[in-house]
């Protein structure tokens, strides 16, 4: 593992949620008849922004983030979700158990080597015909131009930034890029967007790459 993760405690000052309402993105609403089962790994669950909504329709949901007071707020919200506090880059994907795999805006804020290995974790034990959805920060994203001109930041290869001050990392994609990181799934969505984040701080914009994908079927 390269680095730590963002100490997320120290933001949940009071306890209280950093992201907004618990809404299910549609786009894993559009495509959850492509499931064939019902047992979901949340990867950086967070608050339970999608999570809560699946559990409620009747998905078995674990959920795995390294913040325990992010863990208690889900769990207030949702006393049906399997937490585990673990540092994703730590947790161990049991075989042929999940039927979905997702990470939402979570693998971004880790060195890219970090997010290839967590990935060929998902791809590899995901059961077959599964779904994996990602949804990662993109080249395009403002805040990758910020960071190349503040003192705090390395700028690293393959667009990576190292923050200087507390030793985290955060990682920007390309469509191409993640094409490629699955090449090997039948793609069901690829997707690059501009979205407002009203969750946290003052509004600001986010661009985004999600990438829903199908484990083949071996031969």
């Amino acid at each position: 593992m390269i680095g730590k993760t963002i100490n997320y405690d120290k933001k949940y000052l009071d306890n209280s949620p950093l992201w907004g309402k618990s809404i299910l993105d549609n786009d894993i609403k559009r495509y959850l008849k492509l499931l064939k089962g019902k047992t979901v790994l949340d990867l950086g669950i967070g608050e339970g922004q999608n999570s809560i909504t699946l559990s409620e329709l009747g998905y078995n949901i674990t959920g795995v983030d390294c913040s325990k007071k992010a863990l208690n707020i889900c769990k207030n919200k949702s006393s049906n979700i399997k937490l585990v506090e673990s540092d994703i880059r730590n947790f161990n994907i049991e075989q042929n158990k999940y039927d979905f795999i997702m990470s939402r805006c979570a693998l971004h804020f880790l060195h890219k080597n970090d997010i290839y290995n967590i990935i060929k974790n998902i791809k590899n034990n995901l059961k077959q015909n599964g779904l994996v959805y990602i949804s990662v920060f993109s080249t395009d994203d403002p805040s990758l131009k910020f960071k190349i001109r503040t003192p705090d930041f390395d700028t690293l290869e393959n667009n990576v930034f190292h923050k200087v001050s507390d030793n985290t990392y955060s990682s920007y994609f390309s469509k191409k890029e993640i094409l490629e990181l699955f090449s090997d799934f039948n793609t069901i969505l690829i997707s690059d967007e501009y979205s407002m984040d009203l969750g946290h701080g003052n509004p600001h914009y986010h661009a985004i790459i999600k990438y829903i994908g199908q484990k083949k079927l071996s031969i």
